[in-house]
Order: structure tokens, then C-alpha cells, then sequence
């Protein structure tokens, strides 16, 4: 008895361990199935439109078909393998009617499952929105609506292993462009978004959603033959990118008679029409043609087409090109530092932009405009490291498009001495004048009073920085000497073009207070921004504890030379300024 219980122990460890190595086995071979080498991205890498996401949709469908079902894998890699056409395609058409054997998580029980039900099906168990009609069959919608949609196998289908293998799924986007367009969208069994290289060919089989390019189908029924609607109301604008068409369409046009429309034009030297492009989906009824030289007159007429078939001709209109392409959006010139000016725009994305374009010119410097460098659409900022104090410097951008070059927009600096990034002292180190009507030998020595004032950077309002700074003289003369520590700020002002105000009066102690409105000064770029227009000024009304001589103001902009004589405009009072004690 105790034999036997030991035995059944040895078979059942035995069976534990037997089932061990096939779930082991099982989960190798599922690993492998669904391995791709692939780079994961986040965004789909092609534009929102109505055949877009007709093709992403049916390539997600195709996908979660393909991982689910190994009869479908085996029905499209046989149908390529024909090669009906020349090639590893496989028209819809001609398999959604085929019989798969249904899988437990789609369908059970089903003795005519199709590919058709197998593909809806996989519309629904997708992560994605819930996409088939409530009214007809999706399958069918797509049939009607793209009759030559295929699902090819373009490399290695002889060699793909569709039993242990599953493909990545992309689609070929409207706009494609051969050797030209680097990447496509694809979907992996995993249900990620991959980036698929559209130029260096796969090293496995890759699923291909399109349409065909070669297969003929049999012709409208005789007895029922199909009338592509006609556009109407074909009109044009003129936008500053070029020419934008846009057409009506009569009630009852639909998907099923109407996949899109065909855009023909001729130039007024052109003696024949071509077709310049086709606007994909039944409400796609404008075109921007930005592809268009200045002031040339192009012709237009547009047809709808759907199933092979067109309709007849729209209206034809006749319009002529903008002159030039708009210009950046906004252009700033802003000072950093000593050696430093940050150049910022933004870019008119409304037009197709080739390159945006900036130059200088130094003023005394150079003769004219000087191009600093050629930026693509996506760049919007430049730092110029080439910056000599002193100097005004004018900056201009353009746009560069299919058009030309647009207007220049300005921006400038007047390159300041002082390092705009540090505090800057600034010192009265000296005051004279020379005319003694401003204070009799009876009254001794002269006596000043000098307050300072600024404006906020909109220029509406004035405040003050220093009031009733006193600046005696040491003796009877035309010269105080050396004043030792009479600081006015340390100017860090934020923007290269402050100015301060300096108001002055000789004052009389026993002749009482005085107040006086001063005009504050401060400065404005010009309209277009290549300079400054002549100092503004707005009223402020300043006292003085005594009354006095007044002496006027005088104007000190950050970027003058720190050390320099401010005049005024009586007595011949003048100060002289340093940013040294």
C-alpha cells in the first residue's frame, strides 16, 4: 500500500511538470507570434481627414483580425500569393464573403462566420470608439465607398510564417509621397502605434492597407448605371498664401455616390487644364491652392468622382495670385546682456512657410542689410552673440513661400554700455553752471536741489526715483567739485530704452515750498520699430520744500555712455553723471 502511494506520487509529479513545459512552450510560441520590432510613438503621423481615419480604422481592425485569428492570417496570405494583379494584393471584395473559423472571444458557435463578420467584429473589440453603423454594415460602407481597397503584402509574403507570426498593419495616408514621405503610421498586435520607416524595406512581412492600383473590376450595371453628382457654385477668395476654392453640391449627395473630388487648373499661359489635386471625402468641398506664383491668373473647374466614375464639370472661374505672402506674425529684439540680443518671432502658420529669413544692418557700420541666417518654419528664436556697445542695430525678418518674399517686419536695439543683466549705479559726481542771476554774492554759495524721475514702460505713469537729492557747493563758483556718494539708483530697468528724468532748482530756503510740473520723459519705438520716436513726456507734478531758481530737466537714456554731462536748459546748469563715486 505504502508502494502504491509513492508511485502515485512519482505520476503526479510527473503529469505537474508535463504540463509545466507545455505552458512554457505555449507561452514562447505566443511570445514569438506576437514579437515585432518596432519604435513605439504617441501621435499618428499623418493628417485628420475623412480618408485618413477611413483607412487608420479598418488598419486597427485589420490588426486585432489578424491577432485573433489564424484562418484569416492563412486567407490573406493565400489570396496574395495569387497574385491576381501582378502583386501580393488582396481586394477586399473578393475575400469579405470567405469562411473563418470563429474565435471564442469574437464569435461561438457559428458554423458561416465570414471575414466580413469576422472584421466587424473586430471593430468592436478594438480600444478604439465604437465605429460600426447601427444602420448598415461598416464592411459594406467601405466596399461601396473605396471599391478598390485592398490589404496587401508587399515584401516577404512568401516567407511570412502566418502561424507564428504576426505582422505589423499600416495604410498608405492621402498626401503619401514616394521617396519623398519617411514615415507611416502602423499598429502593432499589441495594440500600440508604431513608426514604420516608408523608405529602407522591413526585414518581415508588413500589412499594407490601400487601393489598388491595377485591379479591374466589371463595369456599372447597364440597367442601373451610376451619376456621380456635379459640384455647382464653384467661387475663389484671395488669402495672402494664394488662391482658396470652395463649391456646392446638390441635396442628396452622399458617400455612397460621392468619394471626393478631382481639382483641375490652367495657369493664363497654360493652353491645357490639369488635375492639381484630389480633396478626399464626400464633405470635403474647399482646396487651398498655396502652390501659385505672385500675381499670376490661374483657371479652375472641379468634379466629383466615386467608383471609377465622374461627374461632369463645375462652373469655371478665373482668379489671380496675391502680390506676396503675409509676414511673421510678431518680431522682437530684446537685450539680455552685455553681448547678448534674443530675437524672437512667430511664424504665420496659415501659409506654407519655405524659410523665414533674417538680417541687420548696423547703423554706421555696415551699408545696408546683412542676412544672419535662413530658420525653418518649426524655429522661432535666435541668439546674436555679435554685439558691439554703443551701436544701433536694426533687425529685419521675411517670409520666404511659394509666392516670394513677404514685408519685412522690424525690430532694433540701441546696444547699451551697461550690462542690462547687473545693477548699473549711477552717480551726480559734478554740477556747474554759469550765470550768477541764479543766486546773488548776498546769498553766498549756490544750493541745488535735483530730483529724478521716471515713467513705467507703457509711458502713462510717472513716478519718482529720488526727490530732493541736495547738491551743495563747496564754495563760490561756477563748479561744485568733486560731490562724493550722491547716488541716484541702481538702474536694472528691464528694457534697453528707460529713461530718467533729472529736474533741478537752485533753492531759497526762507522763500518758502515749490511746486512745479515737470514733463517726465520717456521713449517709444516708432510704428514700424526701426527707431525711436523724439523723447515724450508726461505732466508730473513734483515739490520742493523750498522755493527757488528753476533750472529745468534734462534726460539720461540707459543706453547712453554712463560717464557724460546732462545739460539743462537754464542758467547753463549741467551735471555730470558716472557710474563711479
Amino acid at each position: 500500500m505504502k508502494n502504491k502511494s509513492i508511485e502515485y506520487l512519482l505520476k503526479l509529479k510527473a503529469l505537474i511538470f508535463s504540463i509545466g513545459i507545455i505552458f512554457i512552450l505555449q507561452a514562447c510560441e505566443k511570445s514569438e507570434i506576437i514579437d515585432n520590432e518596432k519604435k513605439i510613438i504617441k501621435e499618428e503621423l499623418f493628417q485628420d481627414n475623412e480618408y485618413n481615419r477611413d483607412f487608420s480604422d479598418f488598419a486597427k481592425a485589420v490588426s486585432n483580425a489578424l491577432k485573433n485569428n489564424t484562418s484569416f492570417r492563412k486567407i490573406i496570405k493565400d489570396e496574395a500569393l495569387l497574385m491576381i494583379d501582378g502583386d501580393y494584393d488582396v481586394i477586399l471584395k473578393r475575400v469579405i464573403n470567405k469562411d473563418v473559423t470563429p474565435s471564442t472571444a469574437l464569435k461561438s458557435m457559428n458554423v458561416n462566420y465570414t471575414v466580413k463578420e469576422l472584421l466587424e467584429d473586430s471593430y468592436y473589440t478594438s480600444s478604439q470608439t465604437k465605429l460600426k453603423s447601427t444602420s448598415s454594415s461598416v464592411i459594406d460602407e467601405l466596399s461601396n465607398k473605396y471599391p478598390d481597397m485592398q490589404i496587401a503584402i508587399p515584401v516577404h509574403a512568401a516567407d511570412w510564417d502566418e502561424t507564428n507570426y504576426i505582422p505589423v498593419v499600416t495604410f498608405l495616408p492621402s498626401g503619401y509621397e514616394e521617396g519623398i514621405t519617411k514615415k507611416v503610421t502602423g499598429y502593432d498586435p499589441q495594440g500600440n502605434i508604431v513608426s514604420i520607416d516608408a523608405v529602407n524595406e522591413p526585414d518581415e512581412a508588413i500589412i499594407v492597407i490601400s487601393e489598388n492600383e491595377r485591379f479591374v473590376e466589371l463595369g456599372p450595371d447597364p440597367d442601373h448605371p451610376l451619376v456621380v453628382p456635379t459640384p455647382s457654385s464653384l467661387n475663389g477668395i484671395i488669402t495672402e498664401s494664394g488662391i482658396r476654392l470652395n463649391w456646392d453640391m446638390p441635396n442628396g449627395t452622399n458617400r455612397f455616390n460621392t468619394s471626393g473630388y478631382y481639382v483641375y487648373r490652367k495657369s493664363a499661359d497654360s493652353p491645357n487644364y490639369v488635375k492639381v489635386s484630389t480633396c478626399w471625402g464626400t464633405y470635403e468641398r474647399s482646396y487651398d491652392d498655396n502652390d501659385v506664383v505672385a500675381n499670376r491668373s490661374y483657371s479652375y473647374y472641379v468634379r466629383a468622382y466615386y467608383q471609377g466614375e465622374t461627374s461632369s464639370s463645375s462652373n469655371y472661374i478665373t482668379l489671380t495670385a496675391p502680390s506676396y505672402p503675409k509676414p511673421v506674425l510678431s518680431f522682437d529684439a530684446i537685450q539680455n546682456s552685455i553681448n547678448e540680443i534674443e530675437l524672437r518671432w512667430q511664424n504665420d502658420h496659415s501659409q506654407y512657410i519655405q524659410e523665414t529669413k533674417i538680417s541687420k544692418h548696423v547703423v554706421g557700420v555696415n551699408n545696408g542689410y546683412q542676412l544672419i541666417e535662413s530658420f525653418t518654419a518649426n524655429e522661432q528664436d535666435y541668439f546674436d552673440h555679435d554685439v558691439a556697445v554703443g551701436k544701433k542695430v536694426i533687425y529685419k525678418i521675411n517670409h520666404v513661400t511659394s509666392l516670394g518674399i513677404s514685408n519685412a517686419k522690424y525690430d532694433f536695439v540701441q546696444v547699451p554700455y551697461r550690462d542690462i543683466s547687473q545693477n548699473s549705479p549711477v552717480y551726480i559726481n559734478e554740477i556747474r553752471h554759469n550765470d550768477w542771476e541764479l543766486e546773488g554774492w548776498l546769498k553766498g554759495k549756490p544750493e541745488f536741489y535735483i530730483t529724478v524721475t521716471n515713467v513705467d514702460n507703457g509711458g502713462e505713469n510717472p513716478y519718482t526715483v529720488q526727490e530732493e537729492i541736495n547738491c551743495e557747493f563747496s564754495s563760490r563758483s561756477f563748479s561744485s567739485g568733486s560731490l562724493s556718494g550722491i547716488k541716484v539708483i541702481d538702474w536694472k530697468p528691464g528694457f534697453w530704452y528707460d529713461m530718467l528724468t533729472f529736474t533741478a532748482i537752485e533753492y531759497d530756503r526762507p522763500s518758502g515750498d515749490l511746486t512745479l510740473n515737470a514733463s517726465v520723459g520717456y521713449n517709444k519705438k516708432n510704428e514700424d520699430k526701426t527707431g525711436l520716436n523724439v523723447a515724450a513726456g508726461v505732466e508730473y507734478e513734483i515739490e520742493f520744500s523750498n522755493n527757488g531758481q528753476k533750472c529745468g530737466s534734462a534726460y539720461l537714456n540707459y543706453f547712453d555712455n554712463p560717464e557724460q554731462w546732462l545739460e539743462f536748459p537754464n542758467y547753463g546748469f549741467k551735471i555730470l553723471i558716472s557710474e563711479e563715486d
